[in-house]
């Protein structure tokens, strides 16, 4: 009941400015009515006295392009693409006096209309407003309709008493209109909110996303009451003129402006009347008798109650649904922008496609897993999914998805993006049914590139692991059974020496114990690779030179390997020194290069021996952890051989392995190899493929850097010649 109360109340307070404004349009009409049947000159025939250039003119131009405001109710605007308005039956009354055909360009913007009469596309713009810009291309008729401008608000603004209380406010207006220069001119700082139409704009001050609105009057009143927006309020005057309107012709157009005067003078004062009442709830009289001007205020009040009480519930309604409305698109922008925070600073990218594969949404996280702009996604999915044999599991998912419209589990793809990126992802989706068929395919895709490696460099250790209690094992047996051995040759090499020093001279004998100890000697150098196989003898270890251990390695090479191979040697210096036995090193190089000489047989091939500097920062193997911060030597041995079968690839360092004929190796190379490169600190890797031969690397730690190589370059060199 309050409110009711309430809203009576605000509607008797805007009674008062809605009278004074409707008596305002009416008292503006009757003076320039009067005036107007006050003008003896007036011709009140049907026909114009028109002089012979003018009669002339209109002769050579029977069609007139007329134009003007597409949307300015209630003077000149379309409704269903017919022109109506006070202006175009001014216009329409004006043709038939004069005879000449109007040729109407319908429903041009404001705009338009300017810029077609300044390329002289338009004879007559049937209602404008005069300014000094327009002048200087456009000649003006007489006014013939002057009315007052007055602000609008909302029932429910605060006071507003003229346009000083417009500062910080937001104002509707249509562009390239005089309300802003008025404005600005004298010093209002406000905020436009730009509209098409004067509708529109009394639209958005009834919803309140612009504070108020200049219009004329006698518009206002007609569109607040044929559109039903009880919710606003008439809240002040303006300190502007009347608002006059003209008709317009372009520059030399001298003959149509003075046939479009003598047809506006010659328009009765009830033609006039009758179009005003047509388009205006105003009452037209012949001059101010104040028992009629009384009577008039009595009557506008009674219809004023009366309108008041019909739409009351409507204004309550309306403007119920105007606050819903705010309020829901409050909640709405509110709910946009949580859910646009989750999208966007999520660690998972999200993402929508058919189940034709067209992706039609992906979250901004796609930049960092595909490497793209969300607009450059817009593509069928599959575009960004590598050959990855791992790969066609995803495929068989996501059809099984469509299919049945059920969700499936998880799986795992790698993807490539834009900028050649390849990533391994974790795929969580779920089909979207309709009707009992799936429209839609939603999911999110976790980047687990960083989990995938550090899983695989764990499966790495603990193979490392593996090995090295696999090889400590063979070790302690090797050991044993060398030092069991070599007593063994201890007694047979002493029981030899002693039957030599009991034979004479000439006897054939000695020959046969000299051939027994030139074996034990050969079995003694076997038992010492096995002690040092396990580790059970300490060799000297000193600063080396790799560049030279390399070089005199490869003349060794050239002298015992087969001519068909052809050896290419280069180092890329600087190179540091490496502490080192280099016996053993150069042992491992040519038990690496021998291995490689007997994969190129019988045809030959290339044999590759590079020797350069790894930083530390390219350490990253764990295995590689404790090399110092000098960085490491790598000798590279590559072969263009038949290469290893990946079946037995980790199982080449075991001793005694081989797949070599009998005769031909015992299987302890490669494991001497191995264990020769641990006792030095470094590491030893292998990568083959059957059929493309094979690459050795040997990581071996590098001693601090001397003076003398700061600054040093040791350029590639090829110490056999070829």
């Amino acid at each position: 009941m309050k409110r009711d109360v309430s809203d009576l109340v605000t509607w008797f307070r805007r009674v008062p400015a809605l009278v004074i404004g409707l008596l305002f349009t009416g008292l503006s009409f009757t003076v320039t009515a009067h005036c107007q049947t006050s003008d003896p000159a007036r011709d009140t025939t049907d026909r114009l006295r028109l002089s012979p250039a003018e009669k002339a003119w209109l002769s050579s131009h029977p069609d007139i392009t007329v134009a003007g405001p597409r949307s300015f109710p209630p003077f000149h605007y379309y409704e269903k693409g017919k022109l109506k308005g006070i202006s175009a039956d001014y216009a329409a009354r004006i043709a038939a006096r004069s005879g000449f055909h109007q040729h109407i360009l319908a429903d041009l913007a404001w705009p338009q209309v300017l810029e077609k009469v300044r390329r002289g596309d338009i004879d007559l713009i049937a209602c404008i407003a005069k300014t000094a810009e327009r002048e200087t291309y456009l000649d003006f008729s007489v006014p013939y309709l002057a009315f007052p401008l007055v602000i609008v608000t909302n029932a429910n603004s605060p006071f507003i008493g003229g346009i000083e209380d417009l500062h910080g406010k937001t104002l509707a207006m249509v562009p390239q209109t005089l309300t802003q220069d008025w404005l600005t001119r004298d010093g209002i700082n406000f905020s436009p909110l730009f509209v098409q139409s004067p509708l529109q704009g009394l639209e958005e001050v009834a919803l309140s996303r612009a504070d108020a609105i200049i219009e004329n009057l006698a518009a206002a009143t007609y569109l607040i009451g044929k559109n039903g927006l009880a919710n606003l309020k008439i809240a002040a005057p303006t300190p502007y003129d009347n608002y006059q309107l003209y008709m317009a012709v372009p520059k030399g157009h001298q003959e149509l402006l003075t046939i479009v005067n003598k047809a506006l003078q010659a328009l009765a004062p009830e033609e006039k009347s009758d179009i005003r009442k047509q388009w205006l709830s105003v009452q037209y009289d012949y001059g101010i008798i104040p028992d009629d001007l009384f009577r008039y205020i009595a009557m506008v009040v009674l219809f004023c109650l009366g309108i008041i009480f019909v739409i009351l519930f409507r204004s309550r309604r309306l403007s119920k649904k105007a606050r819903e409305k705010i309020a829901t698109e409050k909640a709405l922008r509110e709910s946009e922008e949580k859910l646009r925070n989750i999208l966007e600073n999520s660690t998972s990218m999200y993402y929508s496609h058919t189940p034709d594969n067209q992706i039609t949404y992906i979250s901004p996280r796609c930049r960092q897993i595909l490497q793209c702009e969300p607009e450059e996604a817009m593509v069928q999915w599959t575009e960004f999914v590598t050959d990855n044999p791992i790969n066609l599991k995803g495929f068989e998912l996501t059809k099984e998805a469509v299919r049945t419209g059920e969700r499936q589990p998880p799986y795992e793809m790698e993807l490539l993006g834009a900028k050649g990126r390849k990533v391994m992802v974790e795929i969580r989706e779920t089909p979207v049914a309709k009707n009992g068929r799936t429209v839609a395919i939603v999911g999110s895709i976790t980047d687990i590139t960083k989990q995938k490696k550090i899983e695989k460099e764990r499966k790495a250790l603990q193979h490392q692991l593996v090995q090295a209690r696999k090889m400590e094992s063979i070790g302690t047996l090797a050991g044993g059974v060398a030092h069991d051995f070599n007593n063994i040759l201890g007694i047979i090499l002493g029981n030899a020496q002693v039957a030599l020093l009991d034979l004479p001279e000439e006897s054939p004998v000695r020959s046969r114990i000299d051939a027994i100890q030139t074996a034990c000697a050969r079995a003694k150098e076997v038992v010492l690779r096995l002690l040092s196989f396990s580790q059970q003898t300490e060799q000297g270890k000193y600063s080396v030179d790799p560049v030279k251990l390399l070089n005199d390695t490869a003349r060794l090479l050239r002298a015992s390997l087969p001519s068909s191979i052809e050896i290419v040697c280069q180092n890329i210096g600087p190179i540091q020194t490496i502490n080192a036995n280099p016996t053993q090193i150069q042992q491992v190089l040519i038990n690496l290069c021998t291995n490689a000489a007997q994969a190129m047989e019988p045809g030959g091939g290339t044999l590759n021996i590079d020797l350069d500097m790894v930083e530390p920062q390219e350490l990253t193997m764990p295995e590689l952890s404790d090399f110092s911060s000098t960085g490491a030597v790598r000798f590279t041995i590559e072969d263009t051989g038949t290469g290893i079968d990946p079946t037995i690839q980790d199982r080449i360092f075991d001793p005694y392995f081989t797949t070599k004929e009998i005769g031909r190796g015992a299987g302890m190379g490669l494991a001497i190899v191995h264990g020769i490169v641990l006792n030095h600190g470094g590491v030893i890797t292998v990568k083959s493929e059957q059929g493309g031969g094979s690459v050795f690397t040997v990581l071996l730690p590098a001693g601090p850097k001397s003076p003398a190589d700061e600054g040093t370059s040791v350029h590639a060199e090829n110490p056999l010649g070829n």
